[in-house]
């Protein structure tokens, strides 16, 4: 018995119950479909529950970290929380990518204990923006063959250098990736003559304003970093001065009882003196008493 049939003698059972209709084509079930229909309920059951299960531990394990990472359990706190670790990451000088420019790209080899900067310098034929990840396509032509390296933005270990020329390359595209099935002359873009304006650019008016903001933050970085060790010293100086006045309390206090000692000592050694002195004075005249016993006696 297939499953359509299967599912028809059921629908065929539920109208007969609602209407109250009781023919047994219809309300009469064999004990082979009976079992099939409870079979595939239950496995159909068991999928929708496997289902949801995993569905919740995603949903359970997502929102852990998103709670763990910024303490909020949805996908904006998520989202803030890779741009808050990816920020610091970011370069903020850099030159204002454009399809079709002509850059100097400087990247720092290290080879043993020794690195150098290898230049590679070619047309930007495609931008890749995706944050921290950020990457261009740069392509130039060696010896008749067409070489293209693929360069991060914002990595620290590559420098990038606009190639002005005399006249703006006209690009109208995203992407000049037409420029692979073409060599020699027509592997060039046209370019217009742009007129030179006078005063500083955007980029360069912005650049200015981020060295400003940096030497501000420098400026007040180093303000907070002198007060902090003007507080420093002045704690230093002052634990220096009592801990000076307290030893010389103490050398103080060690002189004044080394003279009291030395007083004690000397009234001691005074009264010694008088001490011997008056046992001989008492029996001096008991001496001088006996003769003059004796001769009244005589």
């Amino acid at each position: 018995m297939s499953s359509q049939t299967l599912s028809m003698m059921m629908a065929n059972v539920r109208i007969s119950s609602a209407t109250g209709t009781s023919k047994s084509t219809t309300t009469t079930t064999t004990p082979r479909a009976a079992s099939l229909s409870a079979k595939h309920a239950n496995g159909n059951s068991k999928v929708f529950y496997a289902n949801s299960l995993s569905l919740n531990k995603s949903r359970d394990s997502v929102a852990t970290f998103s709670i763990s990472a910024s303490g909020s359990g949805t996908k904006k706190g998520l989202y803030q929380f890779v741009e808050r670790v990816n920020s610091p990451q970011m370069k903020d000088d850099l030159i204002p990518f454009r399809v079709g420019m002509t850059v100097k790209v400087g990247v720092t080899v290290t080879e043993g204990n020794k690195s150098r900067v290898q230049p590679y310098e070619g047309l930007i034929i495609g931008i890749h923006r995706a944050g921290v990840a950020s990457t261009i396509t740069v392509r130039k032509s060696l010896q008749g063959f067409g070489v293209e390296r693929i360069f991060p933005i914002h990595s620290p270990l590559c420098s990038f250098q606009e190639v002005r020329g005399a006249g703006k390359p006209i690009a109208r595209r995203s992407k000049l990736y037409y420029l692979r099935e073409r060599v020699g002359k027509n592997a060039k873009l046209k370019s217009r003559f742009v007129a030179k304006k006078e005063g500083l650019s955007r980029w360069q008016v912005k650049q200015n304003a981020l060295i400003a903001e940096k030497e501000a933050a420098a400026a007040e970085a180093a303000r907070v970093q002198a007060e902090i060790e003007a507080k420093a010293k002045a704690e230093e100086e002052r634990l220096q001065a009592e801990a000076e006045a307290k030893a010389a309390a103490e050398a103080k206090a060690k002189e004044e009882e080394a003279a009291a000692a030395a007083a004690e000592a000397a009234a001691a050694e005074a009264a010694a003196p008088a001490e011997e002195a008056a046992p001989e004075a008492e029996a001096a005249p008991a001496e001088e008493a006996a003769p003059e016993t004796e001769e009244g006696s005589a």
